[in-house]
């Protein structure tokens, strides 16, 4: 699962605890659709203003005149107008679904120099006054943008408040709900649409941001941070980092726009004027100023961009005066039902142009009936400043967001003195009204049973039980195992946590055990390996480990990977001892330092022999190595979701580089093979645009010494039905080892530039995706068996037939197309493996599959 969208899914929770209670009987929902033309040509209309009169809820028509609108707030009438047209009154059924064919009359009127343009058979660029008028914008923007100063400063203040919607009048009135009828006390109507809703999350942020030209660095200094509601149950720093990554800030002369965690076209790309329909529909006055309303709609309703108005001054500096824009209903946006994104820019007193008003408001829902959730975001901009140079560490460093270490600290007379926009009544009352819910006796309950699902851990006082998923599982060699586990929480001490696990496995019955002890070196707020980390830990495990079986966020034995293709009965079985020391010197910068003491020794259907100097066959009960390890990470402006005991990545267009070393050490408590071990791994995402975005990873090592083959690469091989983006779905456990490798690992995204297009599947929101990954590498003489009879000999079948092999002369590459977002949360993947189909046993092909929640 892409567990990026935790938080998310804690946010949802809320409306699942309530959603199946949620009848939409107590207040009916009326649907209204239908199309608008022109009386007399017959042609569409788009941008028609459609709305339910006295009750602000509305909408406008498509590039097709086509147009949508339900509510459980309509009135019995619609007005439907548009420049150049008399306005129409039409009578609607409360509670009903409508279709309406509306063609409206136009009518003269002399805007004079403005053009007045309807759909016409064909839109074409040529000689269009819009498409003109859009590029006059787009050959000033450099001029028109803040970044047109040497430098800037502001203060900025971002506040996020997340809302429930859609509940009727009697919604509360459910026994099961009835507890929880206190909140309506906190209930506010929207200034928008008149809609009542009920806000249960707020975040609030005050920075200062410094910008110099050269070099076109924008740094934020991040002085206060706060967060209300759910704060038992997500990680705040994750919650930053994802809010920060869905909502935001929008540069309206950017080519691309990153939205919702997607790229989109910005209507003032290069390219826009190929990518997006422009009409000229009116002058109007905006604070003082005339200005030509252009609307924009985007030529395919499924790509990703945007549609709306932009207000372009009507002289000759084609600066954009206000931005009121949303997306198309058809793009492939999971749960959201509308988009709004407002933004104001004026002059400031230095004659630069300065956004002044921003604000986005995006509506969710689980279904198109339900109960709903919608995000409003504001940002306010204050005490500008320009072409002051501030000190050189204003400018410098990696990280473009640095947090003050107190900022989530602040007291609450800290916020009432600088906070620009008071707070509303129902935003003072989120945390009150929060805390009462969540002493609800059913709300906890059910929150703990979302917790211990998606967290896998059990709070019972200060320990944690768990992961869950890890208590039943089986495999070849163990059989049935069986375990239980957990570890230590902030109530039992802030610095330091105990951990362990006991497992026993019926087939083999053997116990398996674990223990460790972590200090942190600085007091902890939420969680042990919360950002920045500064810990040393030490580690006793008696385990059972399968050979070439990497995994990112899950234990080896949960239960999903149980189910597995073809043979997997080698295991080794490991006693480790670990001391390890890691810090995080910044967010992106890291490094640790270890010494590891590793028996393994060989189980299953798995021996260990070699050849004596007279060619005759001799075991090999056990490996003893001792190794000092160290390791770097360089990921600037890196964000990450916190687990519970890892962390999760949230890509984005900035490298990640990591760099291990392991150095093995003979004859220090009975150590056996001097070695040297160095790897380098470097991942990138590449954002394109309308075609999508790619993820590529590039990993490489080499061993100098000699070795066994168990200590050499022994390649990431994946034998389960669940698809693995690190390791190799067609490759056999042990199928592959090498003393030096490169590897390339490329996936691209298309977000559903194909199956979008296509009408049986346009509804169903698929996204398609193709994948490649080769792997080249060597054993060299010196750690080959066939070469040097001193090191033990590849496994072989019952009739002596290898299993194990190297990578000489040729890649071993496997390729695969998928579909994600199937259900929302699916991806499906027919992998093809394309080379060494004469190792036995392999597949030739197979399906897999894995969870990805994503919106």
């Amino acid at each position: 699962m892409s567990m990026r969208s935790l938080n998310i899914i804690s946010l949802f929770s809320i409306l699942l605890f309530i959603y199946p209670f949620n009848s939409v009987k107590s207040q009916e929902l009326t649907t209204v659709r239908g199309i608008i033309t022109d009386s007399v040509t017959n042609d569409p209309l788009p941008f028609v203003n459609i709305i339910f009169q006295g009750k602000n809820i509305g909408t406008t028509t498509d590039f097709d005149g086509k147009f949508s609108l339900s509510t459980k707030w309509a009135s019995s009438t619609i007005k439907v107008s548009f420049v150049g047209y008399d306005p129409i009154v039409k009578k609607i059924t409360i509670g009903k679904s409508q279709y309406l064919e509306i063609k409206l009359r136009p009518h003269n009127i002399d805007l004079k120099e403005v053009v007045i343009k309807t759909e016409s058979k064909r839109y074409r660029n040529k000689d269009n006054p819009a498409v003109e008028l859009i590029r006059k914008v787009i050959d000033n923007k450099k001029r028109n943008r803040g970044e047109a100063a040497k430098y800037y400063e502001y203060k900025r203040y971002e506040k996020l408040e997340m809302s429930l919607n859609n509940f009727g009048n009697k919604f509360f009135d459910k026994p099961i709900l009835r507890k929880l009828k206190f909140v309506l006390e906190y209930v506010d109507t929207s200034k928008v649409n008149g809609k009542p809703y009920l806000p249960f999350y707020l975040k609030e942020s005050l920075s200062r941001v410094y910008y110099k030209q050269d070099g076109d660095i924008k740094r934020e200094f991040v002085d206060g941070q706060r967060v209300v509601g759910l704060e038992k149950y997500i990680d705040q720093d994750g919650a930053n980092s994802i809010n920060k990554s869905m909502y935001t800030d929008i540069d309206i002369y950017d080519n691309d726009i990153f939205f919702m965690t997607n790229q989109f076209v910005s209507p003032t790309s290069v390219i826009a004027p190929t990518f997006y329909k422009f009409f000229i529909i009116d002058t109007v006055m905006v604070d003082n100023r005339k200005c030509i309303n252009l609307g924009f709609i985007p030529r395919n309703k499924i790509s990703m961009g945007f549609t709306g108005n932009l207000y372009i001054t009507d002289d000759t500096l084609y600066v954009i005066k206000r931005v009121d824009m949303g997306v198309c209903k058809d793009i492939s946006l999971n749960f959201v039902n509308d988009v709004k994104i407002e933004q104001d820019f004026s002059l400031t007193k230095e004659g630069f142009w300065a956004l002044n008003k921003d604000e986005m408001t995006i509506d969710y829902s689980l279904s198109k009936k339900g109960l709903g959730m919608f995000a409003h975001k504001t940002v306010t901009y204050n005490d500008r400043m320009y072409n002051l140079e501030r000190p050189d560490s204003n400018y410098r460093g990696v990280q473009k967001s640095i947090v003050a270490e107190n900022a989530s600290q602040q007291p609450m007379t800290y916020w009432n003195s600088n906070r620009p926009i008071p707070l509303s009544h129902s935003e003072k009352g989120v945390e009150e009204m929060m805390i009462r819910v969540q002493n609800v006796p059913a709300f906890k309950r059910f929150m703990n049973i979302v917790m211990l699902i998606f967290a896998g851990y059990e709070e019972v006082g200060p320990i944690d039980i768990g992961p869950v998923n890890t208590f039943y599982s089986f495999n070849e060699v163990e059989g049935l195992r069986l375990r239980v586990g957990g570890k230590t929480n902030l109530k039992f001490s802030d610095r330091v946590m105990l951990e362990g696990f006991y497992a026993y496995g019926t087939k083999d019955e053997k116990s398996k055990y674990l223990g460790a002890i972590t200090y942190s070196f600085r007091n902890i707020k939420t969680m042990f390996n919360e950002f920045p980390s500064n810990n040393i830990k030490f580690t006793y495990q008696h385990d059972t480990k399968i050979p070439g079986q990497e995994l990112k966020f899950f234990a080896e034995d949960n239960f999903l990977l149980s189910f597995k293709r073809g043979i997997s009965d080698k295991m080794t079985y490991n006693d480790l001892y670990k001391l390890e020391y890691n810090q995080e010197l910044t967010k992106g910068i890291s490094y640790g330092m270890s010494f590891k003491y590793l028996e393994q020794s060989p189980g299953g259907n798995w021996k260990w022999n070699y050849r004596d100097n007279e060619s005759n066959k001799v075991y090999k009960d056990k490996i003893t190595t001792n190794e000092i390890g160290i390791n770097f990470r360089f990921a600037p402006n890196e964000q990450f979701y916190q687990g519970k005991t890892y962390r999760i990545p949230i890509y984005n267009q900035y490298p990640i580089i990591q760099l291990r070393g392991n150095f093995g050490l003979k004859n220090l408590m009975n150590g056996e093979y001097n070695y040297q071990c160095l790897n380098v791994n470097i991942f990138k995402r590449f954002y394109m645009s309308i075609l999508g975005y790619s993820d590529l990873e590039l990993d490489g090592g080499r061993i100098w010494g000699n070795v066994p083959y168990p200590l050499l690469f022994v390649h990431n091989a994946n034998q389960t039905y669940a698809y693995q983006i690190q390791a190799y779905n067609m490759m056999n456990f042990l199928e592959f080892v090498s003393d030096k490798y490169a590897s390339m690992n490329y996936t691209h995204y298309f977000n559903g530039l194909f199956l979008n297009r296509i009408p049986l599947f346009k509804r169903l929101k698929f996204r398609e995706l193709v994948s490649v990954k080769a792997l080249f590498g060597e054993v060299g003489d010196n750690n080959n068996p066939y070469k040097n009879h001193d090191l033990l000999a590849y496994p072989t079948d019952a009739n002596g037939n290898p299993l194990t092999f190297t990578l000489d002369g040729k890649p071993y590459v496997e390729a695969s197309v998928g579909v994600s977002n199937i259900l929302k949360f699916l991806r499906v993947d027919l992998v093809k493996r394309m080379t060494y189909m004469e190792n036995p046993n392999v597949p030739s092909w197979g399906i897999r599959a894995r969870f990805k929640f994503d919106f």
